[in-house]
């Protein structure tokens, strides 16, 4: 169990106040879930998960290096420097011109409504139970998808915050509608991520960029495409996953605003010695790309190719001793035996790249790799390691029809998998991310963090990982 303690209740509300300190250790929490979640008396079967034996340099990333690429930017052209308390705590009510532009106010997350919202999510008690705003339709349109999902609680391991601000992440892809082709800005799978502020329920949109050339003297920036299916959050880094190829790397710390901003912005990077984002006010850029060599053969979820992987998934497992792991994990949608692999971190206070993958050889330090046997269709998942040395698994499983299937199981598991055909286990539609959040500041709140990504059934929601509602399901 991550971070140890029992839920303390965090409450459905934006306040930021605190409960009674808990001081529960792991293996205390950790004993109590291997009896409640032990595997039932003469289970057969075939395991559903299953570690793989792999072969040298199999699933290894190599890093490319755009710190200075990226440094160069924000000391010489992206000048209006921001923090993270600035992204989600900044109104905008004109763009940069001086024009009255809506669009680019702060946001609200609200309560869901109606059965579509309420039928999204789980059918277990929330602390937490979101939807997105109907400001510009992000609760319903086509053109933009949520994906992946991480907190500070997951970044951080002391308080469940950064400077204070508690603060959840979500990465969206942008989707062409109709006879729509690529161009510019609407370019499909255009990446950006919204900060959520866990205590105002306010949010902004940040635009994902990448320097154009990799060396000290760039001076130039685009918007970066992908899936954005999953994303983790650690120390000031933000992973994300770019599906064919591997995960990207972005600091916090290099976040600026840009200098032409607003809805009527449809430009990307240097124009004449000024800098925009298509519209929006804010940047996030790219500092590291860790990718595969080669690509898989198809990532459209009906076949694998052994060699290599499809990155559709990520989170962040702080459990099971050092290192950290960066879990990564595959969806196919009719093939089961996705693999899911976790790569090595650096302690963010490491001498060495601090909170960055773990290297040997200039390649990433894989910890170890899993085929998921008995499952299709995996839209998130996160792992753990219980008091008694067993690797669990949590994870999110998509269906043609809803609801998705959420599953806990363990290395060794033979229970009988819930399948979609059955009627599911998890009123969500369709399933994404999971991430952990252990505290609130002194408050142990153990929680699961997940989201829902179809439009007008767009949800964001928190429950109790300790739950035996939640974590008894399969």
């Amino acid at each position: 169990m991550p971070g140890g303690g029992f839920g303390a209740g965090a409450g459905g509300g934006f306040g930021r106040g605190f409960g009674a300190t808990l001081a529960v250790l792991v293996a205390a929490l950790g004993a109590v879930l291997a009896t409640a979640l032990a595997a039932p008396a003469g289970a057969a079967g075939a395991p559903d998960i299953t570690q793989l034996t792999l072969s040298s340099g199999q699933f290894r990333l190599t890093d490319t290096d755009y710190e200075a690429a990226t440094g160069n930017l924000y000391s010489a052209y992206l000048t209006h420097h921001v923090d993270l308390t600035g992204v989600i705590t900044t109104d905008f009510t004109q763009d940069s011109a001086g024009k009255a532009d809506g669009w680019l106010g702060l946001r609200s997350m609200r309560g869901c409504s109606g059965s579509s919202e309420t039928g999204a999510l789980p059918p277990v008690t929330t602390s937490t139970a979101w939807c997105w705003s109907s400001a510009y339709s992000d609760d319903t349109t086509a053109h933009w998808y949520p994906q992946g999902l991480s907190t500070t609680g997951t970044a951080d391991g002391s308080d469940g915050a950064i400077s204070g601000d508690r603060v959840i992440a979500v990465s969206w892809h942008y989707a062409l509608v109709g006879n729509e082709t690529s161009a510019g800005c609407k370019t499909k799978n255009v990446v950006k991520v919204t900060f959520i502020d866990r205590d105002t329920g306010k949010y902004r949109h940040v635009l994902l960029v990448e320097p154009t050339s990799t060396g000290a003297g760039a001076s130039d920036f685009d918007f970066v495409t992908g899936h954005g299916g999953g994303i983790a959050w650690y120390s000031h880094y933000l992973y994300v996953t770019d599906t064919t190829h591997g995960i990207r790397v972005f600091d916090l710390d290099k976040m600026a605003r840009v200098d032409d901003y607003g809805s009527s912005v449809t430009t990307v990077g240097m124009h004449g010695g000024r800098s925009s984002a298509c519209g929006y006010p804010y940047v996030l850029p790219e500092v590291h790309r860790y990718f595969q060599s080669g690509t898989p053969t198809s990532c459209d979820g009906t076949s694998i190719d052994p060699a290599h992987l499809c990155f559709s998934w990520l989170s962040l497992d702080k459990t099971g001793g050092t290192p950290y792991k960066l879990v990564t994990g595959e969806w196919y949608g009719s093939v089961n035996g996705a693999r899911i692999v976790r790569y090595g971190l650096n302690p963010a206070s490491s001498a060495s790249s601090p909170g960055l993958l773990t290297t040997s050889g200039g390649a990433s330090v894989v910890q170890d790799a899993w085929t998921a046997d008995r499952y299709d269709g995996l839209q998130g998942g996160m792992t753990w390691t219980d008091s008694s040395g067993v690797l669990n698994f949590d994870l999110h499983k998509g269906c043609g029809t809803s609801p998705g299937v959420f599953s806990h199981t363990w290395v060794g598991d033979t229970r009988a998998t819930t399948t979609c055909a059955s009627g599911g286990n998890w009123a969500a539609g369709t399933p994404q991310a999971l991430s952990y959040w252990p505290v609130l500041g002194t408050t142990h709140v153990d929680e699961l963090w997940g989201l829902t990504e179809q439009p007008g059934q767009r949800t964001v929601f928190a429950v109790g990982f300790t739950d035996p509602a939640v974590q008894d399901r399969h």
